[in-house]
């Protein structure tokens, strides 16, 4: 889709925007990149420990997480959702892709408990993913694909069996 866009007094000059209805990005943040390597935000239940190697982050509760243990990675641009929610809506329940969405941890698929908008909030997405049974390592590879299209983004997260 493209949409003209102008200034706020509508006095600019117009520019021609492409806007895309997906461009998927989970939440990486430039302090998870720890000694070159890109981690991505993954939270554990307790809502303040990150799936990390331990001590990475001065301040910042971190472990690596264990397969089987389940953690929530955040991320925008992921497009529409069932059921329809218009854009700029608090969520207020329960939705999920309207894409197939597919996560690997080390090349091994993990399992989703939850693919949608993340409830309370407006335009972010939440992923909650049991870690699958991979290898230990303090930066496991961490990748996505959105409707078959892969994501961009090089990202790790820490596991430890």
């Amino acid at each position: 889709m493209q949409v003209v866009a102008s200034g706020p007094t509508g006095t600019s000059t117009p520019h021609l925007v492409t806007v895309q209805p997906t461009q998927p990005g989970l939440l990486a943040p430039s302090s998870f990149l720890i000694g070159g390597t890109q981690y991505a935000v993954a939270l554990f239940s307790d809502g303040q420990t990150y799936a990390l190697p331990a001590g990475a982050l001065p301040g910042v509760p971190s472990r690596p997480a264990r397969p089987g243990e389940t953690v929530t990675f955040y991320g925008i641009g992921f497009g529409p959702v069932t059921p329809d929610l218009w854009a700029g809506t608090t969520v207020s329940a329960a939705n999920s892709l309207a894409n197939p969405f597919q996560l690997l941890i080390g090349g091994t698929n993990a399992t989703l408990l939850y693919d949608g908008l993340a409830p309370g909030s407006t335009g972010l997405y939440q992923f909650n993913v049991v870690i699958p049974n991979v290898p230990d390592g303090s930066a496991v590879p961490l990748t996505f694909n959105l409707g078959g299209t892969a994501g961009t983004q090089t990202l790790y997260i820490a596991v430890q069996n």
